[in-house]
């Protein structure tokens, strides 16, 4: 029997990741009885430098896959990109089939095509990526990719699908700020999941991208998984900390990267941090146990 795991959004740079904390990371995967793992994408802004020696690292303890999310494709081409998209990996009578994904701003109709981009260009991280087409013709050469692989698969068993972009409307960002639900247009796109619905043999998706952790959900048939790591602004474990030691909360605590600004800094929090770090990286974590 193995046991394949699934983590998206890393961010290894961001979050100021050590031997100490992928060690960390290591040993909860091994006391899970973890035998593959699967990354779906920001590992981290620098894809050679960082993210390759990482995964060497836990080459050694685990079979290792991963597909690339908007982070990882800053510094690579277009080829280079290509070149990690789209993989198959089989567990006897179960299939991981996965690809980065990307976004045609079809979850957000308030703004149009020219706004989106330009806003893009101005601000948004993708900006630092060059890809070779615009970003509604290539999400379509992805689905085509997709379609034509899996309308020509020799496989008659479970599907499960590992992307990094967000395949369906429902897990938009559900906000009343026009300034934050304008990023709903670089999440992904709903043709994702309509592909899906094609096929039945597609009984579970994992994604990352949006930063929010979701409680399994299951729609038109398709259990749907994403439990980012995320950014350490926005873990459950400052939260938590707050919870336990209210004298640190701020005024403005709904604020995630200032309440995490004005704690990050204390040995209690640095302690805490080092005790709850295990089951930070569980409640992210996505398990599948799969037959040989």
């Amino acid at each position: 029997m193995k046991k394949l795991a699934l983590l998206s959004d890393l961010h290894l740079d961001v979050n100021e990741f050590t031997d100490t904390e992928i060690k960390v990371l290591v040993d909860t995967l091994q006391s899970q009885g973890v035998t593959d793992l699967h990354f779906a994408g920001d590992m981290s802004n620098d894809y050679k430098k960082i993210t390759a020696p990482f995964f060497n690292q836990l080459s050694k303890t685990f079979d290792i896959s991963h597909n690339l999310g908007n982070h990882d494709m800053v510094y690579l081409s277009e080829k280079e990109i290509n070149a990690q998209d789209f993989s198959l990996k089989y567990f006897g009578d179960t299939l991981l089939i996965s690809f980065h994904g990307w976004y045609d701003y079809s979850f957000t109709q308030d703004y149009s095509e020219e706004k989106l981009l330009a806003f893009k260009n101005s601000f948004y991280f993708d900006r630092k990526i060059h890809r070779n087409y615009s970003d509604v013709i290539t999400t379509q050469r992805t689905l085509t990719t997709l379609e034509t692989l899996l309308e020509n698969l020799d496989f008659d068993g479970r599907i499960i699908i590992a992307m990094h972009f967000v395949p369906h409307k429902a897990f938009s960002i559900n906000t009343t700020y026009k300034k934050f639900e304008r990023f709903n247009a670089y999440l992904g796109s709903q043709a994702f999941h309509d592909l899906f619905i094609q096929h039945p043999q597609i009984t579970d998706v994992v994604f990352g991208h949006a930063h929010h952790r979701i409680s399994d959900q299951t729609i038109d048939g398709i259990v749907y998984h994403s439990r980012p790591l995320g950014y350490t602004y926005e873990w459950q474990m400052v939260s938590d900390f707050l919870q336990d030691y209210p004298e640190y909360k701020i005024e403005e605590h709904y604020h995630l990267r200032k309440r995490y600004q004005a704690i990050k800094a204390l040995d209690i929090w640095r302690d805490y941090r080092t005790q709850n770090l295990s089951k930070e990286f569980l409640s992210s974590l996505s398990f599948f146990n799969l037959p040989t």
